[in-house]
């Protein structure tokens, strides 16, 4: 659980970890430089770490999904509505290209960040699954997080490998793979509507 329950830290956190990422190595960023560049006391970050500015991070962009979701077209595809809301997070990552690239450097080579990065994109993916309108609790729900959270992070390699700007392979890597999970897992993974009644076949 976090040690920061307060939003207003948390969103100056980020901000603060967005800023220093594009000028200080991430490896030399420390929670004093960290509170210092959101012009906060540290005593306000007690019992915080670098790894929490990272999940503030990924916590703002994750928040970015829901904004404006009246415009979301209810008559899409359920695999439709996912690749949306997803490309709204890559979306809103996008002006802070040089800052996410800077902070994962490395993680890629490190088995307990790559573990880390996965736990945030599942989380994501619960977000992501509710706003869709699809079960993201239980065990049913839990096995759909952890296969889109795993979409998720390789549309995010994708991202990283794809000119600022240019999504063309992220867009890929997301609709070959949300196909792909609609072909193998079908109605289970909540891509196919359940059927109406008035859709039952007739008593024989």
């Amino acid at each position: 659980m976090s040690v920061l329950l307060d939003p207003a830290l948390r969103r100056d956190l980020a901000r603060a970890a967005l800023s220093l990422a594009t000028s200080t190595p991430w490896r030399e960023v420390t929670l004093t430089k960290l509170a210092d560049a959101a012009n906060r006391s540290v005593s306000e970050y007690y019992g915080a770490s670098v790894g929490e500015a990272l999940d503030c991070v990924e916590e703002a962009f994750d928040r970015a999904i829901g904004d404006n979701l009246d415009k979301l077209d209810p008559s899409q595809s359920v695999r439709d509505r996912l690749f949306e809301l997803i490309m709204r997070r890559f979306e809103a990552m996008e002006p802070h290209r040089a800052a996410v690239t800077a902070m994962e450097q490395g993680a890629d080579r490190d088995p307990t960040l790559l573990a880390a990065a996965h736990q945030r994109h599942v989380r994501c993916a619960r977000w992501v699954l509710a706003l869709a309108g699809l079960e993201a609790d239980g065990m049913t729900g839990q096995a759909r997080a952890q296969g889109l959270g795993v979409i998720i992070g390789q549309a995010r390699a994708a991202w990283r490998a794809d000119g600022a700007g240019d999504f063309a392979k992220t867009m890929a890597s997301l609709d070959r793979n949300l196909r792909r999970a609609e072909e193998m897992f079908g109605r289970w993974a909540g891509f196919e509507a359940k059927a109406k009644p008035e859709d039952a076949p007739p008593p024989q």
